[in-house]
């Protein structure tokens, strides 16, 4: 079994803590449409602020494209297997058109396919109800981001720049040693360093909004050069003189306290 870091324990938390709010708010098993708020809530919990503001208006834009495919089928054809394909299909088409992105797009064909299968003949009595419980998920997700454990984008990039070096001297330690075998640590590397471009993105949403989240971007980036480095190395014959001077970057990157 897998050891959880702090991190990973903080999320399972605040999971379960925004899960029974967004419950709570919604009067429980009084109401059947306590469900979306509950994983809406669950859903929108993320590893920072940043992040949690991203994925709740993806929420509110997907609800939004589904009502609208799902609604304007229903209207003008009714449910069946024909109209069901067309209307995921245009509720997709919507959420890309506007810019939203496949993420939207995949919420969006979710309420789409539930309002048309199940809910054909009170489309605009259930699209409503979902989209005022998906809002108060929301709410409760954001409640708990902000109050019970709100992890700012700051300490979310430190926390990712600390796993790019520590993957990049662990990698660097296999190929000094000869070992042939590098695609885990290698794919490791490369997880690592995506999360420090997604850690830098969220943190500047949070900025916008006028949260504290100002990030060094000169250490950021040379924290993602030396792992694209490291990796560049590792796929190729390196020399010894190439493995010291990326060690010795690694290393100060190490030592070097956050600022």
């Amino acid at each position: 079994m897998t050891r959880l870091s702090g991190a990973q324990w903080r999320y399972c938390a605040k999971v379960g803590i925004a899960t029974a709010l967004g419950y709570l708010l919604t009067q429980g098993g009084q109401n059947q449409y306590a469900i979306y708020s509950a994983f809406t809530a669950a859903l929108v919990v993320g590893t920072s602020v940043g992040e949690d503001l991203a994925t709740s208006a993806n929420r509110v834009k997907g609800t939004l494209a589904g009502m609208i495919g799902g609604m304007a089928v229903t209207a003008l054809l009714g449910p069946n297997f024909l109209t069901v394909g067309i209307s995921a299909a245009l509720t997709g088409l919507l959420a890309l058109a506007l810019g939203w992105g496949i993420t939207v797009a995949r919420i969006g064909v979710t309420v789409c396919i539930i309002t048309l299968a199940v809910h054909s003949v009170d489309a605009l009595h259930y699209d409503v109800y979902r989209a005022v419980n998906t809002l108060i998920g929301i709410v409760a997700g954001l409640a708990v981001t902000f109050f019970v454990w709100p992890v700012r984008g700051p300490a979310e990039v430190e926390r990712t720049m600390k796993g790019v070096v520590s993957v990049s001297r662990a990698l660097l330690d296999a190929v000094a040693r000869g070992e042939h075998d590098l695609r885990k640590l290698e794919g490791k590397l490369h997880d690592s360093i995506a999360a420090v471009v997604k850690a830098a993105r969220d943190a500047a949403r949070e900025q916008k909004t006028g949260q504290p989240a100002i990030i060094d971007e000169a250490r950021v980036l040379e924290v993602v050069q030396l792992g694209i480095d490291v990796l560049s190395a590792a796929l190729r014959a390196p020399s010894t003189s190439s493995l010291e001077a990326l060690s010795h970057r690694a290393e100060r990157l190490a030592d070097a306290p956050p600022k």
